[in-house]
């Protein structure tokens, strides 16, 4: 039986900007034309999210972006918190970037925002090398600063063949007494990263059977210009399920369209060579046999 899409997070990209330059990132060799979810689209993609009558657990303004370099993040937030579908909102954040008066501006909203930073190391010098910018120093006091005004932080430490041992070691050390920290493996991003720890082949004559995190069915993704994409591993967003300037979201979930998308990861049916699963290290397959 084919899963439906049955979202229990959502992502919605608020702009195309990263200010930092991650080895382990595909923003360090493909960056974006900049760009910023105008106000209007993103209350229509909020409306669209609770029209689905679907009790998340969380939205983030991400994809691969650093979304507190949004003009509107505040009028973003307070806008988000009107709708009552969703638990929390994540900011996956370097936090090199934290506007004086940003703390303050964000505590109607303290007990609803959570903070995940990027953050691989705590030797300035290696922080430099992993993320293109001198900005350890800032990062840490920008931590001070939201811990100080009551934000729920923690850190997450990428962990590919770039991260060694003594860094997230340092982190831990550093941080783990206080905060809670994660060492998550990174993804080559659809074969687009090549700092992984486990090289991904495909095995030519397996047909695809689901994904170890279930990503296609409990997560939606919204672009910056209303596009629905498939998986948060396509940083292109070349698998798009549909526009939510053109077609309710409802419908772009239960399309024919996300059907054979869907059947391509769980159903056995050959999907195209260039389909993200097949170059995604999350993918599961079936040894060898014939699609379904």
């Amino acid at each position: 039986m084919i899963p439906a899409i049955l979202p229990e997070k959502a992502s919605i990209e608020t702009s195309t900007t990263c200010n930092h330059t991650c080895e382990y990132c595909p923003v360090s060799e493909f960056p974006m034309d900049h760009q910023v979810m105008d106000l209007k689209l993103f209350a229509h993609v909020m409306a669209e999210l609770a029209g689905l009558g679907r009790r998340m657990k969380r939205i983030s303004f991400n994809h691969y972006n650093e979304p507190l370099v949004d003009p509107w993040l505040v009028d973003r937030v307070r806008l988000a918190l009107s709708y009552g579908f969703f638990r929390k909102i994540l900011f996956n954040t370097n936090l090199s970037i934290l506007p004086k008066k940003l703390p303050e501006e964000l505590q109607f909203a303290s007990d609803r925002i959570e903070f995940n930073i990027n953050l691989p190391t705590v030797d300035p010098e290696r922080y430099r090398q992993l993320h293109g910018k001198d900005h350890y120093h800032r990062v840490e006091a920008n931590i001070g600063r939201l811990r100080e005004a009551g934000f729920a932080v923690r850190i997450n430490i990428q962990d590919n063949s770039l991260v060694n041992r003594a860094d997230r070691e340092g982190v831990v050390a550093r941080f783990g007494g206080s905060l809670p920290v994660d060492t998550i493996e990174s993804t080559s991003r659809g074969g687009l990263v090549e700092a992984v720890l486990k090289h991904y082949v495909k095995k030519e004559d397996a047909v695809l059977a689901g994904c170890l995190q279930d990503r296609p069915t409990s997560y939606v993704h919204v672009g910056v210009a209303g596009e629905v994409f498939f998986c948060c591993q396509d940083y292109f967003k070349k698998d798009r399920l549909g526009d939510l300037t053109q077609q309710p979201l409802r419908e772009i979930l239960a399309s024919p369209t996300a059907r054979k998308y869907l059947e391509y990861v769980y159903g056995g049916l050959e999907s195209p060579a260039d389909f993200i699963c097949k170059r995604c290290e999350l993918a599961v397959y079936r040894g060898g046999e014939a699609p379904a």
